[in-house]
């Protein structure tokens, strides 16, 4: 997968992306919710966050979730225009090359962007994950690896939670 075409592609998406994905995006969110649970001040990862539609999320349904730092982290620079109201630190980078300190986050979440490479995305998100926090992600259902961790279905999409030590 040529990961510039795709960012070029969520580039033209973003201005309509919102409208089209906050009903799919949001039950997701809902079905994670057990688990999205940073300290106050913790710094969290929205891997692959696009638009930020998981904080406009937390800011309806879980307003403790923005008690924490959110950092939202993207490859499609359109994308993070529109995320730029909500929320304050942007990072235009690939999730499978992150220019993240090891155990940097408290929290990451990467809902359904893992799109390639899914083992060593999977292991550079659990890298910046913090000792003692937790990941979640989300594949679409036909997509899903098999992971050992906590599996949720949520609409078209599995969660997956995992927690390092």
């Amino acid at each position: 997968m040529d990961r510039r075409l795709l960012a070029a592609a969520y580039d033209r998406s973003a201005p309509g992306y919102d409208e089209r994905f906050r009903d799919l995006q949001r039950p997701k969110f809902r079905a994670a919710a057990p688990w999205l649970r940073p300290a106050a001040g913790a710094l969290c990862l929205d891997a692959g966050g696009g638009t930020a539609l998981l904080l406009e999320w937390a800011g309806v349904e879980q307003p403790q979730l923005l008690e924490s730092r959110w950092l939202v982290l993207d490859a499609s620079l359109g994308m993070l225009q529109k995320a730029r109201a909500r929320a304050p630190l942007l990072v235009g980078a690939d999730i499978a090359r992150m220019p993240l300190r090891d155990g940097a986050c408290a929290l990451v979440c990467a809902f359904t962007s893992v799109l390639a490479g899914v083992p060593r995305t999977l292991r550079e998100l659990r890298r910046v994950t913090a000792p003692g926090g937790t990941l979640v992600v989300s594949f679409l259902k036909a997509e899903a690896p098999v992971l050992e961790a906590r599996a949720i279905d949520a609409g078209q999409d599995r969660i997956f939670v995992l927690g390092k030590e």
